[in-house]
Parts: structure tokens; C-alpha cells; sequence
């Protein structure tokens, strides 16, 4: 049991952060299949790039990162890759529940949003690297290793914490057009929909703006039309229930809105490179 006496500088109303769940996922499967972009209601997520490069989107804004960069993937913020970016990264991320941290009013986020999610570990690398390798190897008897894996993602935690306040943050930047205000208003109504048949028609309407205008500023300030949007949304969340649930394949599909599993199954191979039920596999036989 972690007591809290000695963190409240760091943690407020005397709650400790659990572990939630690991994943890893090395060079030949992140070159291959994307992850695309998803969204975390109920936790944090960290992920570390422990070796490799590439790009990583979050919140909309694409970072370039290299090894030794944490990526802060806050509750309710959007992130993943996208397909058309080249990567090669061998990384492990960590799932946390129940954080609430000093100064950040929110819950299961370790920083507010205009903060940069890039952290560079620097001289610290090799270490936090090590103690990623240790919670995913401890991770498969999650249960029986509880107690050693809420102290090592405490640690982890406080040393992201330790760095962010010690300025070890990325100097990427967020550059934003002149439309983006409009620009989010479109995603906004695409999070909200996205799991339905969204045509521009629709986006146009609810929004009242000319569809052609709409679909050309929002490809300018996220790279992929409102409906290439919406349908990666779809696969990015169908890609976490498949990791991280034991539904069946046609209960996602229905969830998600698809006409079908095979209309999921066609889909999810174009931009993931695998079908559905070979992506959830990959991930119960992959190895470091």
C-alpha cells in the first residue's frame, strides 16, 4: 500500500494513482499497422518510445518523437498515428487510474492542455525505459503482481511529473490556422458522431456552414477529410476493444456502427493491414 503523507505536493484529495493495464509493441508491427486514433475516457495514458522514431498525433497537433520521449495521453484527448506517417518504434505504454495531481483540475490527467505532451527523459532514459520493461513483463499475472505494479507506475508517474516541472518538455509547437476555431467545431461534431453514416450533408447542416468549405479547412488543419476522420475514429476504437475487451468481433462492429462485419473486416484491413481478428492475436503472442 503507497502512502500518501509524503505526495501530497504532488497528488490532491489523498488519492494514489492505480495501474490500469501494459501494452508493447515492437519495430516490425508499428511500421506496419497504425494505431490509429483513439480516445481514453477513464485513464492516463504514458507512452514511451524506448527505441526508434517516428510521428505521433495528440489532440490533432502530429510530434515528431525519438527514443527516450514519453507521450502524455491525457484522459478524453485524442491520440495514436496515422497510417500515411512512416514509424519504426518499439514502445511500451501504461494504462492509470484513479490520478488527480496538484494544479490540474481534472481527473487521469497529469498535465493541463497547454502543456506540450512530449517529454524528453533524457539522462533518464535508460532507467524509465527499464521500468517500463519490468510492469509489461509483470503485467501477464496483473492480479498477483498488483501491489509491485502500483509502485512502479507511481514511480513512473512522479518521474514525469519531476520532469515536467523541471522543464524537460519538448519545444514542439502547435501552429493553428486562421480557421481552426471553426475547424474544431467540425471535430467536436464528428466525436460526437462519428459512429454514425456522417455525410458532409450532415456536418453542414448541424453546423450550418457550406460543405465544401468545411471540408476544405478541416483537411488543412488535420491533414484527412471529416470522413476519413470519422471512419479512422471508428477503427482506432475498434483497435482498443479489440485489445482491451473480450467482445466478439461482430458486437464491435455493431457498436461501432459498421453495416456489417464484413464492412468492419474490409475497413479495418485498409488501414490497419490486418483484419480484426488477426490484429487482436498479434497482440496476445508478441514478443520483445
Amino acid at each position: 500500500m503507497i502512502s500518501t503523507n509524503h505526495l501530497s505536493i504532488y497528488y490532491r484529495d489523498q488519492r494514489v494513482p492505480t495501474f490500469y493495464d501494459c501494452h508493447y509493441i515492437h519495430e516490425d508491427h508499428s511500421s506496419s499497422h497504425s494505431r490509429l486514433p483513439h480516445i481514453h475516457q477513464n485513464y492516463l495514458e504514458l507512452y514511451y518510445v524506448y527505441k526508434g522514431s517516428g510521428k505521433y498525433l495528440v489532440d490533432g497537433q502530429n510530434y515528431e518523437v525519438n527514443a527516450g520521449d514519453l507521450v502524455i495521453c491525457n484522459a478524453g484527448v485524442l491520440h495514436g498515428e496515422n497510417p500515411e506517417d512512416y514509424r519504426s518504434i518499439r514502445s511500451y505504454c501504461i494504462g492509470i487510474t484513479n490520478v488527480a495531481i496538484v494544479g490540474v483540475n481534472e481527473d487521469n490527467r497529469i498535465s493541463n492542455p497547454d502543456v506540450c505532451p512530449i517529454v524528453q527523459c533524457g539522462e533518464f532514459s535508460r532507467q524509465i525505459g527499464e521500468i517500463y520493461k519490468l510492469i509489461y513483463a509483470l503485467s501477464d499475472e496483473s492480479s498477483a503482481n498488483i501491489e509491485i505494479l502500483n509502485m512502479l507506475t507511481n514511480s513512473v508517474l512522479l518521474m514525469v511529473l519531476k520532469l515536467l516541472r523541471s522543464g524537460h518538455k519538448s519545444n514542439a509547437s502547435r501552429s493553428r490556422t486562421s480557421a481552426a476555431a471553426t475547424a474544431d467545431r467540425i471535430r467536436v461534431y464528428l466525436e460526437e458522431n462519428y459512429r454514425n453514416a456522417v455525410t458532409l450533408d450532415d456536418i453542414a447542416s448541424a453546423l450550418h456552414l457550406n460543405k465544401y468549405y468545411l471540408s476544405h479547412i478541416f483537411k488543412e488543419e488535420f491533414g484527412v477529410s471529416p470522413i476519413q476522420y470519422a471512419m479512422k475514429r471508428r477503427i482506432g476504437e475498434a483497435q482498443s476493444m479489440l485489445m482491451d475487451s473480450s467482445k466478439s468481433i461482430a458486437d464491435i462492429a455493431d457498436e461501432l456502427g459498421f453495416s456489417s462485419v464484413c464492412h468492419l473486416n474490409s475497413m479495418f484491413s485498409q488501414y490497419v493491414g490486418l483484419p480484426p481478428g488477426k490484429y487482436r492475436s498479434s497482440f496476445h503472442h508478441m514478443k520483445e
